[in-house]
């Protein structure tokens, strides 16, 4: 450019030389280069780039200025940066290290490279301190501690980096304990944040569990209580086992290389290995599809393998750092307790003498007995025998005698033990031991939208989910203290999902997994029948709650028939709840929990047989309460009596009579066309219920326009259904939750919403759904990892309505977008349960024409079909 100076000249040049450079490396990337040496070169790349600018930002001063900063600044290098460990768009940290300086003016004689590493493309961070002052941030800061023990002195005084090293690492071998606990606590409040598992399904690549910063835990740790943070001296002083550190270096070149990739692929920071980022990289790095595993399952597989071991070695490491205070030393002997003189309950920890480690080498009966004394003294094992158990587990023999099987599942029997003794034993490698289908699941992906750990975690985790319903006082806490064998019913939640990853349905293979175990574990026969059972239907209760009207007396008649007894009904009600609270954070809500209950307590009483009175018959004894409700008028007025008739099994079970006699009265009011929208808050299951009545309501599309409105409203919607009335009277329900209020929604707000709900129907503007930033690119990854879109109809399930079923992934609008299909084909939506999910999400609908008949012509069917296909899988806007 014309009026260009020699130093935007020379910024120009260095910015350009970086990109043509950095490409340079991308291509090496591609080609293979380890994941190690891509970021070195990269680290190489920027030492260039900073060290030619603060040569550039002196060449701008005087000489004897310049002169000056040589004598008494020192350039340092922080962070991945330091550790030669870059990705292509990671920060710059820095440290300028001075003495006898004015950080003002040094500030501003240094402008010139600050700003311009901004310039040529760089993010920068960084600070200006003495040595003094950094050893004393150093101190009260652990974020700043970690940045400084890596720092790496890229140009300028040695002796004044040397200085600062020295007195670091002073401070740190003082104070080295309390550093280390620091180190730890901080660590693990970001742990928590970024994923408090190393299942993530979606993980952190560095800072979720088990990611780099882990790794660089493991150095943090290493630099304060040894002084030195490289992984091949730590194995030389012996702080570091071989294992240890050959798994910590092939976890850092997969972790390296597939942030790299990253990185380049998005041209940008990017460091969520969310699921179309997972299918992309396992295409790119050559996984492929066998044994029933997609090759991103391999991928992730491997990945959480390398997270689990990274995360054992920091666990090792923190219990390695642990001290036993002057006190304690001073109490255990008194206040510990010998077990048989193998193994010692400490104030702390559960150990094993010496006598108990030879047993727990040659006898798995003593691993199961130890690790369950563990749980019941809720103390975790010592450093030492942990270690022990874990390098020892390879040696014993995959199969198992009698009395093991039978000490296992005898283990399973305390509900306070028996999650913390399960994940011990899995984490340790002894549970694949006894159940020999948890190999292959573990660290095994999940990969759909919903569920949020792999299929080990989520098993384990269900059974610590079932226990805990204990503590609850409602039904469905009730049913788990009920239970009569709790062994039986433990066992069948830890096996429910062990056929996933494999061609055939899981549930099928599922089904034999639970035979081959309970044959192996010995199980008596009316047990080992309830376990297979169980497994084998763990999803039917679900299905047929969510995705079924359960007002309907025949499917609740034919469920309690499969089901059997109330023994297994109580198993399997608390099954489905413990699998759908272990898919993630808030799946097995209040409502959930209260719908399931319902089906629950209807079908126990058809089982007990305690009651001769149909449903049918109490449905009439209702009806003809609410006519004796009735003012004497109203009583005379043929409305309410042809109204009460027409009222659905489903709209009366639901609601007290006093609610059904005030909700007909206002119906009674409407004139012409008009609409009358009442909402209550569920208090007991955090929901909303909205009841509207619209008069001539047919064939206006009130439920999709309400839809609509709600989900514009920032409602989500549960369930909705609908009544054709006497009269051409339309009532619509619909039960939402509303998110961005989860304590309480304000009446303000739910007047605005009603008022909403009104002005939607007949009106000729679209619902304008909110957008949220990074929403799209959220359904994106979220389409990418669902099965085929798909839909099933079904004219036999009901004896009055055709129901159809649509899978697809979820997305805003789409409860609006698909109802007013159906509307455009003439059709009535009866009955809806939207956003259903276990596996898949489910939208199901129950229809009827316009004459309230089920839709039966093969042809009118199949248009439906593609209908709705063809709404599911055009390109949202």
């Amino acid at each position: 450019m014309p009026n260009s100076s020699p130093l935007q000249e020379s910024i120009r040049e260095i910015r350009d030389e970086l990109r043509e450079q950095r490409e340079t490396v991308r291509l090496s990337h591609e080609r293979g280069l380890s994941g190690e040496r891509v970021s070195a070169k990269l680290a190489a790349l920027i030492d260039g780039v900073v060290i030619r600018l603060f040569n550039l930002a002196l060449d701008e001063l005087e000489e004897e200025a310049a002169n000056a900063i040589r004598s008494n600044v020192a350039v340092v290098a922080l962070g991945s940066l330091s550790r030669r460990q870059c990705a292509p768009f990671s920060d710059v940290d820095l440290m300028i290290l001075h003495q006898d300086q004015a950080p003002e003016d040094l500030a501003a004689a240094l402008r010139t490279m600050t700003q311009g590493i901004f310039d040529v493309g760089l993010q920068l961070g960084h600070s200006i301190r003495t040595v003094n002052e950094a050893v004393q941030l150093a101190r009260t800061d652990t974020v700043i501690y970690t940045s400084l023990a890596d720092a790496r002195l890229m140009i300028g005084r040695q002796s004044l980096y040397d200085a600062f090293r020295s007195n670091l690492d002073r401070m740190a071998q003082k104070n080295s304990k309390v550093i280390c606990q620091e180190i730890l606590d901080t660590r693990l409040k970001e742990r928590n944040q970024y994923g408090e598992t190393v299942y993530l399904l979606e993980p952190h690549v560095k800072r979720s569990r088990g990611g780099l910063r882990d790794l660089n835990l493991l150095r943090w740790l290493g630099y304060a209580k040894h002084q030195t943070a490289d992984p091949d001296r730590l194995l030389l002083t012996g702080a570091l086992s071989k294992l240890d550190h050959r798994r910590w270096l092939l976890a850092r070149e997969f972790f390296l290389r597939l942030r790299n990739e990253m990185h380049f692929h998005a041209n940008s920071a990017r460091d969520t290995l969310d699921r179309a980022e997972q299918l992309r990289i396992a295409e790119w790095m050559g996984y492929k599809a066998r044994s029933g595993l997609l090759p991103v399952e391999y991928l992730m597989r491997d990945y959480f393998r390398h997270t689990n071991q990274v995360w054992q070695i920091v666990r090792r490491r923190d219990a390695s750092l642990q001290t036993v205070s002057r006190l304690s030393r001073a109490l255990d002997p008194v206040l510990g307790k010998n077990v048989d003189g193998y193994y010692r309950v400490g104030l702390r920890h559960v150990s094993a003498t010496t006598a108990g480690i030879e047993k727990l080498k040659k006898d798995i009966r003593e691993v199961l007995r130890l690790v369950e004394l563990s749980a019941k003294e809720q103390k975790h094992l010592d450093h030492r025998t942990f270690s022990l158990l874990l390098l020892a587990a390879p040696d014993f023999p995959d199969k198992v005698a009698e009395t093991v099987g039978q000490q296992f599942y005898d283990m399973l029997a305390d509900p306070k033990t028996v999650g913390e003794t399960l994940r011990v034993l899995h984490e340790l490698g002894y549970l694949e031991k006894v159940i020999p289908a948890f190999r292959h699941v573990r660290c095994l992906l999940q990969f759909n939208q919903y569920h949020k750990f792999t299929v080990d975690e989520h098993s384990l985790r269900a059974v610590r989910k079932a226990a805990r319903f204990a503590d609850r006082e409602d039904t469905l806490g009730t049913a788990y203290r009920e239970i009569k064998n709790k062994r039986t019913f433990h066992l069948a939640v830890l096996l429910h999902d062990l056929g996933k990853g494999f061609e055939e349905d899981h549930c099928e293979v599922g089904k034999r997994i639970a035979e081959e175990t309970t044959e192996s574990l010995h199980l008596d026969e009316q047990s080992a029948n309830d376990v297979v059972y169980l497994v084998h239907q763990h999803l039917m209760m679900a299905h047929l709650t969510f995705r079924r009207d359960t007002s309907d007396e025949l499917l609740i008649k034919n469920f309690a028939e499969n089901v059997g007894s109330v023994e297994r009904l109580r198993m399997l009600f608390v099954l489905t709840c413990a699998d759908l609270a272990a898919v993630g954070p808030g799946v097995l809500n209040d409502w959930k929990v209260d719908v399931l209950a319902g089906v629950y307590r209807r079908t126990a009483k058809l089982l007990e047989h305690d009651d001769d009175t149909s449903y049918e018959s109490e449905l009439e004894a209702h009806r003809r309460l609410l006519s004796d409700k009735l003012s004497t008028s109203e009583q005379k007025d043929a409305w309410f009596a042809k109204q009460i008739k027409t009222l659905s099994r489903s709209y009366l079970a639901e609601f007290e009579a006093d609610e059904v006699i005030e909700t007909l009265r206002r119906y009674h009011r409407l004139t012409d066309s008009e609409i009358n929208v009442v909402a209550t808050t569920q208090p007991e299951t955090k929901t909303i219920r909205f009841v509207a009545g619209a008069h001539q309501g047919t064939g206006r599309g009130v439920f999709s326009s309400m839809a609509g409105a709600l989900t514009e409203q920032g409602m989500r919607i549960l369930s909705a259904h609908t009544d054709v009335l006497a009269d051409d009277l339309l009532m619509v329900r619909y039960t939402v939750t509303d998110p961005a209020n989860a304590d309480a929604t304000a009446p303000e707000r739910l007047a605005v919403v009603c008022q909403s709900l009104q002005a939607s129907v007949d009106s000729n503007e679209p619902p304008r759904f909110p957008q949220v930033w990074g929403e799209e690119q959220a359904e994106a990854s979220i389409q990418l990892s669902m099965l085929p879109n798909e839909v099933r109809l079904d004219n036999e399930v009901s004896a009055d309505f055709s129901v159809v079923e649509v899978f697809t992934f979820d997305r805003k609008g789409l409860l609006y977008l698909l109802s007013r299909k159906l509307h455009d084909l003439s059709l009535i939506i009866r009955h809806a349960i939207i956003g259903t999910y276990l596996d898949q999400v489910v939208d199901v609908f129950y229809l009827t024409d316009r004459q309230g008949k089920k839709i039966q012509d093969a042809d009118q069917l199949d248009h439906l079909r593609n209908q709705l296909l063809e709404v599911i899988e055009r390109k949202q806007n």
